[in-house]
């Protein structure tokens, strides 16, 4: 049995970056071998072991052979004869089918300290496009890793995704699992391959419009609610499931609809809307971030330090109309008409 460190923590190795993770690759073992060494199984489609002192992650190596659509379509071989180069030429880039050994060697079967020399993200095959998970990670390694730019071959690989149209078959999850991680370092470099190689469709869709630049911001619903005002707020609407996105993303109508008032009964029910406690912590960030005019803070403000116990014992009607009065007040004090 031999033990390879593999994939993204070899990788930034070479770049000089810090790893966050250690992945392993383990040769010549089986399934029963790692359970009485104390290693614990959690993979159910492949064996994934975990170490039983550090809890890093261990495989069996492995081959596999698609058998139907989506990145979860392959039928796996992890036998005990199965070769460390065999393991390697599954993996999607040459840049992650580097190897490690205990003695700190490196593997490289597919040139890819070439390729990170050259900063070129280059597909270890043509089998790259039998997952179409890889499209969106590529695009994620092209907002990751500066400098780095695609071999011909990949973008072939890419296109070959885009004809298919396999990216219907990935989950919801899987794909924004991909974007987060984007969005965590150049999101524009990320949008500017799906909309290139048109893997927009399904999860992307309506990315008609692709900024300049993006401001950054620690709130990243920030950042993705820019690109999403910029294509009419229906850029990727089959993708966002997470509540704070969409949060963000009604606020932003809402401060759009702030700044352009039909008449003053629009302009009081939207100020009305952006006062509600679900936008309390969110909202300076926001109005901070697209450079709104600091009356739509103050406003928000004097309405919701406002001491309303004396409404108390009035009807729902009645309430309703004092508040607007205070409203009005407001908006003539900010001068927002």
């Amino acid at each position: 049995m031999k033990i390879y460190k593999v994939g993204g923590s070899v990788r930034d190795k070479i770049l000089g970056k810090s790893a966050q993770d250690n992945d392993y690759v383990v040769v010549g073992a089986t399934v029963k071998e790692m359970l009485e060494q104390g290693y614990k199984q959690v993979g159910k489609d492949f064996p994934v072991f975990l170490h039983p002192e550090t809890n890093e992650e261990y495989a069996l190596a492995r081959k596999e052979r698609k058998i139907s659509l989506g990145h979860k379509g392959f039928d796996f071989n992890f036998e005990k004869d199965v070769t460390l180069e065999e393991d390697l030429y599954r993996r999607d880039l040459t840049i992650n089918a580097i190897a490690e050994d205990e003695d700190g060697n490196l593997i490289d079967p597919f040139n890819g300290l070439e390729d990170i020399k050259r900063k070129k993200l280059k597909a270890v095959s043509k089998a790259f496009s039998e997952d179409p998970l890889r499209a969106l990670r590529v695009a994620r390694f092209m907002s990751q890793l500066d400098g780095f730019t695609l071999h011909s071959d990949t973008e072939d690989e890419l296109i070959k995704i885009s004809e298919r149209k396999e990216l219907y078959n990935l989950s919801r999850e899987r794909v924004w699992e991909e974007v987060t991680k984007a969005l965590h370092h150049d999101f524009l470099k990320f949008l500017k391959v799906i909309k290139k190689y048109k893997l927009k469709e399904p999860w992307f869709s309506n990315l008609d419009n692709v900024p300049k630049e993006i401001p950054i911001s620690i709130h990243k619903e920030n950042m993705w609610c820019y690109v999403s005002k910029l294509n009419h707020y229906d850029f990727g609407s089959e993708l966002i499931h997470k509540k704070t996105f969409k949060v963000f993303l009604e606020a932003w109508q809402k401060l759009d609809e702030l700044s352009n008032p039909r008449n003053k009964e629009q302009l009081i029910s939207t100020l009305g809307g952006l006062s509600s406690p679900k936008f309390s912590q969110i909202i300076k960030n926001i109005i901070g971030y697209r450079n709104d005019p600091d009356e739509y803070l103050s406003i928000l403000r004097d309405f919701n330090n406002k001491d309303f116990s004396y409404l108390n014992d009035l009807s729902s009607q009645q309430t309703i109309h004092e508040k607007n009065k205070f409203w009005n007040a407001l908006i003539v004090k900010y001068n927002l008409l």
